[in-house]
């Protein structure tokens, strides 16, 4: 378990960027697939990162890749990536990144998952549409996936295959889907907001206990247009599911402003979390970059409340407790305008450094576009008299 502070002068003194490395934008996977996507683009395009973990072994990180190119346009075969990344602080190049493996996710027949939005069904060589965005480690080699389509939860074995699919309530899943965003959002009037499901995931300490966090507030708790457009709301539902008997739990985790989302969500006790929280502005025009600290214990159960309000709470809804931990747009951090992309979306605690301290990973998402590079920054926490080594 890991006593996080809270930011404040002090504690961010605490808290060092070690570094951000860097992967090209052109870059290529080792998939070995060498045909081109209908937008022209390489198959095996390396980016894309929703999601990152520690192996707990060595240097050794998992990237996840979401659906691919051209936001869902494309036949794009899911898949994650196997990542070394070596921190050496002080250094000219404290942070080297080098790419391992690349290994298809399939479901149990074999069939690929793709990021085509138009995949609602399975076909004879191809599984239904997937949009991977969350990615952890199960205690048995297995890992678990969380998808923003559905949403769904998915167990895999380590070379990729599907062996379990989790039920999740109805009232987080649209009943029309369609390709189309706009026509998903106007036809359905509960679920998640297209694009927005499960956006992060989580795992407890224990191993026992998937928590997925929605990116943004579901159809119902939000306002809309006449329209029927994307909802506006303050109120997301974070997901506990237990793992050996499916049972869900809610909770509210309330945005800073209405524009933000939520994008990872990371175990550091039974309780406690990180969470990337941000706007979607980059550059000089980012405005809201940060890990936020969250505690569930006190927070109400709001699995059985059909509709939150958009806005405030009545006092019966506690919400969970929030405080900033990392401010990406803090002075003190020194990144440069290129170095605050518009998606903050992987976060991982990862290897123990020799004096003690633990690194936390964050890595963005860079669409899959060939100017914009891949970026993992390593920040360094406090040390073993003040955290546990993982």
């Amino acid at each position: 378990m890991l006593a996080l502070p809270v930011e404040d002068s002090k504690a961010n003194d605490r808290i060092e960027l070690i570094g951000v490395g860097e992967l090209s934008g052109t870059a290529s996977d080792v998939s070995g697939q060498s045909d081109k996507l209908e937008n022209g683009e390489p198959h095996n395009r390396l980016g894309g990162f929703s999601a990152l973990e520690y192996s707990g072994k060595e240097h050794r990180y998992v990237a996840l890749p979401d659906r691919g190119p051209d936001d869902g346009a494309t036949g794009y075969q899911c898949r994650y990536q196997v990542l070394d990344i070596d921190v050496t602080p002080g250094t000219d190049h404290p942070i080297n990144l080098k790419l391992v493996d690349s290994v298809m996710l399939v479901d149990e027949q074999g069939r690929p998952f793709t990021g085509s939005s138009s995949a609602i069904e399975p076909t004879k060589s191809c599984a239904v549409r997937l949009d991977p965005e969350g990615f952890r480690f199960s205690d048995n080699g297995n890992f678990f996936v969380s998808d923003e389509y559905g949403p769904q939860l998915i167990e895999f074995t380590s070379v990729g295959k599907e062996v379990k699919r989790f039920q999740l309530p109805e009232h987080l899943c649209v009943a029309n889907p369609s390709e189309s965003k706009a026509e998903e959002n106007k036809t359905n009037s509960t679920g998640r907001s297209s694009n927005k499901g499960m956006e992060g995931l989580a795992i407890s300490p224990d191993k026992s206990t998937l928590i997925g966090v929605m990116q943004h507030v579901l159809l119902q708790d939000g306002e809309r247009n006449e329209d029927g457009g994307v909802p506006v709301g303050v109120n997301c539902r974070i997901v506990q599911v237990d793992i050996a008997t499916g049972d869900v739990k809610e909770f509210v985790y309330q945005l800073d402003a209405s524009e933000n989302g939520l994008n990872e969500i990371l175990a550091v006790s039974p309780n406690e979390f990180l969470v990337i929280e941000r706007d979607h502005y980059s550059g000089a025009e980012a405005k809201f970059k940060k890990i936020m600290k969250i505690n569930l214990e006190g927070a109400t159960e709001v699995q059985d409340i059909e509709k939150l309000p958009a806005g405030s709470l009545p006092p019966s809804i506690k919400p969970v407790a929030k405080q900033v931990l990392i401010d990406f747009l803090a002075p003190e951090f020194k990144l440069s305008v290129a170095q605050l992309p518009e998606k903050l979306e992987g976060l991982t605690l990862g290897h123990t450094l020799s004096d003690g301290r633990q690194t936390l990973l964050v890595a963005s998402d860079n669409d899959f576009e060939a100017e914009a590079p891949s970026l993992i920054y390593v920040f360094a926490l406090p040390g073993q008299k003040n955290f546990a080594a993982r």
